[in-house]
C-alpha cells in the first residue's frame, strides 16, 4: 500500500469541532505501515482535550484506514493525553465510547457528532454562497437555483443558468458542501434547491440576509477555535522540542 493512499484516507478524518482535516491541522505525528497493519500516532493541542472529541477522531482514523484493501488492523496512539491508554487500546480493538467511558452516555456522543456535522455544514454553505456571489451570482439566482445547476469539473465549478454561467469557483468548495450535505441526509436530487438549511428547509429570498448573518456567526466561532487550536498545538510542539533538547544535553 502506497503511503500516499494512507495519507489521502487520513485527510478525510476531521476534528469534529473545527471541521478541518487532522492532517491539515498537524495532529498526525507518525504514520507507519507493516504489512497489513498500520500505526498512527496523534498529538492533540492540549493534554486535556475532551475524550469524546478524541474518540471521534481516533475511531475515524481506524474506520477510514480499514476501508483500504489489504489493511486488517489499525493501532491509533495518542501522545501526552490524559486518556491515551483507554482510547488507544479501546479504538484499536473496536470498542465503543460507552464501553470505554461507561459514565458518558452514547446518546450524548451521537448528539455531539451530529451537532458538529451541522456546524460544519453551516460553514461550508456560507463559503459556497460567498464564492458564488464573488463569481457574479445574484441572491435571486442563488435561491432559485437547483443542485443540478452546479457543474463540477475537476478543480473548478460553475453555477449554470439558462443562458450564462457564474464562476468559476474552486471545486473543493463545492465538493466539501456536497459531501457534508449528503452526510446529513439532505436531498441530493438534481432538482433539489441549491441552498438548504441543515433542517432541509430551502432558504427563502427574504430570509437570505438573516440566515447568512447567522451562518457568519457560526463560522467566526469556528475560525477563532481553529486559530486557538493551532496556536496551542504550535506552543506544545515547541515545548516538547525544548524538553527533548534538555534531556539529551
Amino acid at each position: 500500500m502506497e503511503q500516499s493512499a494512507l495519507w489521502a484516507q487520513l485527510e478525510r478524518v476531521l476534528d469534529p469541532e473545527l471541521d478541518e482535516s487532522i492532517v491539515r491541522l498537524g495532529f498526525v505525528r507518525r504514520l507507519e505501515q507493516d504489512g497489513s497493519s498500520v500505526r498512527v500516532v496523534l498529538r492533540l493541542p492540549t493534554y486535556w482535550c475532551s475524550p469524546n472529541f478524541v474518540y471521534l477522531m481516533a475511531d475515524g482514523v481506524r474506520r477510514v484506514l480499514t476501508e483500504l484493501p489489504g489493511i486488517e488492523s489499525v493501532r491509533v496512539e495518542l501522545e501526552e493525553h490524559f486518556a491515551s491508554e483507554e482510547i488507544s487500546s479501546g479504538v484499536t480493538s473496536g470498542r465503543s465510547f460507552r464501553e470505554l467511558f461507561p459514565t458518558e452516555a452514547q446518546e450524548e456522543l451521537d448528539e455531539l457528532r451530529y451537532r458538529f456535522l451541522v456546524k460544519g455544514y453551516a460553514s461550508r454553505l456560507l463559503v459556497l454562497v460567498q464564492a458564488l456571489r464573488s463569481a457574479g451570482a445574484s441572491d435571486d439566482e442563488l435561491v432559485e437555483s437547483s443542485l443540478g445547476q452546479l457543474e463540477h469539473t475537476g478543480d473548478l465549478a460553475w453555477l449554470v443558468l439558462d443562458d450564462r454561467r457564474r464562476g468559476p469557483v474552486r471545486g473543493r468548495i463545492v465538493e466539501r458542501y456536497l459531501v457534508r450535505r449528503a452526510e446529513l441526509g439532505l436531498p441530493m436530487l438534481p432538482e433539489s434547491p441549491l441552498l438548504l438549511l441543515a433542517d432541509g428547509q430551502p432558504i427563502a429570498r427574504e430570509r437570505l440576509t438573516e440566515e447568512l448573518r447567522r451562518l457568519r456567526a457560526t463560522v467566526v466561532n469556528l475560525r477563532a477555535s481553529t486559530a486557538l487550536c493551532e496556536a496551542l498545538l504550535h506552543s506544545r510542539q515547541q515545548w516538547w522540542q525544548s524538553e527533548r533538547k534538555e534531556v539529551w544535553r
